[in-house]
């Protein structure tokens, strides 16, 4: 082993001293082979010719610098000649002009001379429009084009287009051209009036008005008398318009003919007081949808004969206890829309009140004894609800005249409690006997007591689309009594999973509840029981009264009847003849 690494040894410093490698100087190279002609292909094609042309690198250098410099000299060329153009001419010197001072008086004179002339020009312009006079029902010169239409005494001028500038009748003061025709009903509905004057509304047929539509325009003035001339004026409507105010004068002269009026949804952030005093006959009223900041009793002052309120959408939090002191008859109450969070004092205490609609609004539940301040309410609507969740432990006592009750369409909705109208426990006269509708549809109720109220008694009840539970509780619903014909979607069972979206009235009780399975079974038998109970019963008295049921016993006892027969022959001494005395002699 030793001899073979040696002798490898060796080999290997032999191959050492053998080995010469050669640097290869690549610029050296380079500039060796700088002198030699290049030869250039331009295309595959020409490979083959024998004619390609060489090239020298010293010569191709010094026609480059040659090019750069020609390049250079010409761009220098045409920057100058662009200098030259650009150089400007030379500024003349301009005298100067003296500086005029301004008179600020004068200056605002003359504007507000201007403004005043502008002003007058427009007050022109609207006396223009304004005092003019356009022909209405006029069928008979106009044919198809009339403007407005009259028939069966009423006037229909509801979203009229113009054929001029103005898109939409900006007027009221039109002339009705057809004979005869007495407007007893005048709609002028989806317009863009913005001002009623006196004497430019209708004139000369003012007194054949009983019930005139101004709403959805754009009325912002009307004045004090402008409805003077309307004698038998008995329904106003001027809903959606842009009022800010209302002046006591303007139902000065219809206050004995006035029944009712709508002022809704315009700007009105104030009534003052007294406002509608002398409206003796006005029996229903419109305030919704108004951003009046201060509510008082005196705004209703002299509404004796006020039933109807409607203060929908009026952002109302609360109001006085005593706000509806000086309405005696109000007997109907819509408060929609307003941010309530319980129920306020002034409707639980009003006497008077029937009906009370406090839908959409942000109660979150029904406490005890909520609505049962001295009230005698028949019905009530609470649908819309968005925060309510439950009605508590007699949440509903204290009505006994309450017949009308919708708790519809709350989907948050899950509690309503069995003693929740105090049929299980309330004081006497608390319990709500007199319902007959009941609307618990589209909310989230799963369970609902049988004991809650006399079901017998409901004419309408409705409880569709609600996630219902199907089990001994609600076994109840599932009797034949309830159709549920007049849910506009048919209650379903939610659970168990084996009757999931079944309709309740194809579920049997005994397939819902494993009780009422037994009781089912076991009843049957009950009755077969209690028949033939009865018919022994009525079997035994026959037998008692017919005697035959002694005879029965005598014959299983064997004891032998006892006759004058059987006596003789008993060997007794008796002597009858003693027993049968002689009649006596006739006087």
């Amino acid at each position: 082993m030793r001899i073979q690494l040696l002798f490898l040894l060796l080999i290997l410093v032999i191959c050492a001293y053998t080995y010469d490698p050669v640097k290869v100087n690549y610029k050296e190279k380079g500039l060796a082979n700088k002198d030699k002609p290049l030869k250039v292909v331009l295309t595959k094609d020409e490979e083959d010719d024998e004619d390609v042309p060489t090239v020298n690198i010293r010569d191709l250098e010094k026609k480059v610098k040659k090019s750069k410099k020609v390049v250079e000299e010409d761009e220098e060329e045409e920057e100058d000649e662009e200098e030259e153009e650009e150089e400007p001419a030379p500024k003349k010197k301009l005298p100067r002009r003296k500086s005029k001072r301004v008179n600020p008086k004068k200056e605002a004179q003359k504007k507000k001379k201007i403004t005043k002339e502008v002003q007058e020009e427009e007050d022109e312009e609207e006396e223009e429009e304004e005092n003019r006079t356009l022909e209405a029902c006029n069928f008979e010169t106009s044919g198809d084009n009339e403007l407005c239409h009259c028939d069966m005494e009423e006037m229909n001028c509801n979203s009229i287009i113009m054929a001029n500038d103005n898109p939409h009748l900006d007027t009221a003061n039109l002339l009705i051209m057809k004979k005869d025709f007495e407007p007893h009903l005048a709609n002028f509905s989806e317009n863009a009036i913005t001002r009623l004057q006196n004497k430019k509304v209708l004139p000369g047929f003012e007194k054949h008005v009983q019930r005139f539509d101004l709403s959805f325009n754009q009325i912002r003035y009307m004045d004090s008398d402008v409805f003077k001339p309307f004698t038998n004026l008995s329904n106003l409507d001027l809903s959606h318009n842009n009022l800010q105010s209302i002046k006591k004068a303007v139902f000065d002269n219809i206050k004995t003919t006035l029944h009712r009026l709508d002022i809704g949804y315009n700007r009105i952030k104030s009534l003052p007081d007294g406002v509608f005093e002398g409206l003796a006959n006005l029996t229903t009223l419109f305030l919704d949808g108004n951003p009046i900041k201060e509510w008082k009793k005196e705004m209703f002052k002299g509404l004796d004969n006020l039933e109807k309120l409607s203060m929908d959408n009026c952002k109302l939090e609360n109001l006085p206890a005593d706000l509806f002191e000086y309405l005696p008859k109000l007997n109907t109450l819509s408060l929609r829309g307003n941010p309530f969070d319980e129920i306020p004092s002034a409707v639980a205490n009003k006497k008077s009140l029937k009906n009370v609609d406090m839908s959409a609004t942000n109660l979150t539940e029904i406490r005890d004894h909520a609505f049962a301040g001295d009230s005698d309410l028949e019905e009530i609507n609470l649908e819309q609800m968005p925060y309510l969740s439950a009605v508590r432990d007699c949440g509903f006592c204290g009505l006994p005249k309450l017949k009308f009750l919708m708790l519809n369409d709350n989907q948050k909705l899950i509690e309503l409690h069995p003693n929740a109208f105090g049929f299980i426990k309330s004081d006497p006269g608390h319990k709500a006997a007199a319902l007959t509708t009941l609307y618990l549809d589209n909310s989230n109720l799963n369970f609902i007591s049988e004991h809650m109220i006399d079901y017998d008694k409901l004419q309408s009840f409705k409880i569709g689309n609600n996630p219902w539970k199907c089990d001994c509780d609600t076994q109840f619903l599932l009797e034949e009594k309830f159709s549920f014909k007049q849910d506009s979607v048919a209650p379903k069972c939610a659970t168990p999973a084996a009757l999931q979206d079944k309709f309740l009235a194809t579920v049997r009780a005994s397939d819902a509840c494993d009780r009422a399975r037994f009781l089912g079974r076991s009843g049957r038998s009950v009755l077969g029981l209690a028949l033939l109970a009865g018919f022994l019963a009525i079997g035994g008295y026959y037998m008692v009264s017919s005697g035959k049921l002694e005879k029965l016993v005598r014959r299983v006892r064997k004891e032998p009847e006892v006759t004058y027969t059987n006596l003789q022959n008993g060997g007794e001494d008796i002597g009858l003849e003693t027993d049968f005395q002689p009649r006596p002699a006739e006087v």
